[in-house]
């Protein structure tokens, strides 16, 4: 067979990244030393297409890599110049070797093979990438692994960030890692003349901020052990809030932006400083924009006026209806939860209002199609449209714009006090703590 009977060409880069354990505990503090972001970003990008693909070579149009690489970035960069700096990058994944161990019902073999055997980017502006065939194993036969959002790994602003976001993503359903501190150096590649108060500085408090849209309550607690001379640091613990096995990775942009501002300011951890730190890195800010905002115009809500100037609906119909039961749960209660602190505004409410419609229909049709089942949907919540359907006398007849109509009078009736007016007293005398 000819090499052209092997070629797979992707239409349509993938932007989740599935990573096999074994790459991530065994080989990846080994083999990515001295990178940088960008070096970074696009290994994850060619993790992400080799997936499944065998040992076949792939190719695939680079200037999709370049929108979802610099998609949240606030920065122009032509073609040309993105694909001279990844040729670069391309070429150091050359050289990347694997070592596994291989375990036979009489032998334990350690076998060494490099990740790749072509990775380029050819004059039609694709990138050809070619997997070793001793390393099919590790795409297509995957066993454990790690699954992130590529353009989330991109939006990070550090190395750093970006290497802890992929060890905290291995045990996204459990919500703890833990690390010793030479494992910790090791695997965040940390320069030996950084002492504990630099990693404090320079790695960890950044990284905090920057993976706080991605991680609902994320932490760091440190660990001591008794030393001759009072005590010693021997230890870093990551706890968060777990991720559901089913929880999706990309979500419509308003969506994804609603989830990861709501992830900021609801972190109990974070001060109201660096939680404006925080969106502004999300939103790729310079430090101190959002600061400044609040103090200028203290909105009295998650979202800047600017955005909401025209108080349009945030969310679509049709973007809602793409979400499960669960997402669409978990929007609603967070909307709940800011709208009891205080945290959003008046036009904020027919946010949730579209929400509240959406959920109901979406448990109406599931209740019909499993009312005659052994175990019939039924909603558990106490949401809003739950409260509408339980008062419902017939699941199969009923008038939707009195149900619409229900659903808002109830919205304005549970939370319509909660808004915030404008405050436009001195900034020293508002609660600044409202985050």
């Amino acid at each position: 067979m000819t090499e052209e009977k092997h070629e797979i060409a992707l239409e349509h880069i993938t932007e989740i990244a599935k990573l096999d354990n074994r790459l991530v505990t065994q080989n990846f503090a080994n083999f990515s030393k001295s990178w940088g972001a960008f070096d970074l970003d696009w290994w994850a990008v060619l993790i992400s297409q080799a997936v499944d693909h065998k040992d076949n070579t792939i190719k695939f149009p680079v200037d999709q890599v370049k929108d979802l690489m610099l998609r949240n970035r606030r920065t122009h960069e032509s073609l040309k110049g993105f694909v001279k700096r990844s040729n670069k990058a391309l070429s150091k994944f050359l050289d990347i070797k694997l070592t596994f161990e291989q375990e036979s019902s009489k032998d334990l073999a350690l076998y060494t093979t490099h990740m790749f055997d072509t990775s380029y980017i050819d004059t039609d502006l694709n990138v050809i990438l070619k997997i070793s065939s001793a390393a099919q194993s590790v795409f297509n036969q995957l066993k454990t692994w790690t699954r992130f959002a590529v353009g989330n790994l991109a939006a990070l602003h550090t190395t750093y960030s970006k290497r802890l976001f992929i060890y905290l993503k291995q045990w996204r359903t459990v919500g703890k890692v833990s690390f010793k501190v030479d494992d910790f150096r090791d695997k965040m590649d940390v320069p030996k003349s950084y002492r504990p108060g630099s990693i404090d500085q320079k790695i960890l408090e950044p990284a905090l901020e920057d993976l706080a849209p991605y991680f609902r309550q994320l932490r760091v607690k440190k660990i001591y052990t008794k030393a001759k001379r009072g005590r010693k640091l021997s230890g870093y613990v990551f706890t968060f809030k777990p991720e559901t096995k089913t929880q999706q990775d990309i979500y419509s942009k308003d969506l994804e932006d609603f989830a990861s501002v709501y992830s900021i300011v609801s972190n109990r951890y974070l001060s109201l400083k660096r939680k404006l730190r925080a969106i502004d890195r999300y939103r790729g800010l310079r430090l101190g924009t959002t600061q400044k905002y609040y103090e200028q115009v203290h909105p009295q809500t998650i979202f800047l006026d600017d955005e909401r100037k025209d108080k349009k609906l945030r969310y679509s119909t049709g973007v809602l209806a793409k979400q499960s039961i669960t997402a669409l749960k978990q929007l609603a209660q967070a909307y709940e939860h800011l709208l009891m602190t205080g945290k959003l505004k008046e036009w904020d409410l027919d946010d949730l209002i579209t929400i509240e419609k959406q959920l109901f229909l979406k448990q109406i049709q599931l209740m019909i199609e499993t009312k005659d089942k052994e175990h019939p949907y039924k909603p558990s919540d106490d949401l809003i449209a739950a409260q509408v359907i339980k008062s419902l006398p017939d699941l199969a007849s009923y008038d939707q714009h009195k149900i619409d109509v229900e659903i808002k009078r109830l919205v304005y009736l549970s939370y319509g006090k909660f808004v915030q007016q404008e405050d436009h007293r001195p900034y020293e005398f508002r609660n600044q703590d409202r985050m």
